[in-house]
């Protein structure tokens, strides 16, 4: 059986190979950042509690801020 982490390796590869093949641009790409965010937030409310969605927000938002943190100068 696959593990979770596996999953979402290949899904966040498969993803980046989406952005890589339908964006020209870096504002194409943010657009479609974008749109994925919405993506995930529609999907954590169609299968998770409110409660559960507040946290996987909270969380996913400590982990945008540490990973862009070190490149702001």
């Amino acid at each position: 059986m696959e593990t979770a982490e596996a999953r979402i390796q290949e899904y966040f590869t498969n993803l980046m190979s989406i952005v890589d093949q339908s964006t020209k641009s870096e504002t194409d790409q943010l657009l479609m950042a974008g749109a994925m965010m919405a993506v995930a937030k529609t999907l954590y409310y169609e299968n998770l509690t409110e409660k559960d969605v507040n946290h996987m927000m909270d969380v996913n938002l400590r982990d945008l801020i540490n990973l862009v943190k070190p490149t702001i100068h």
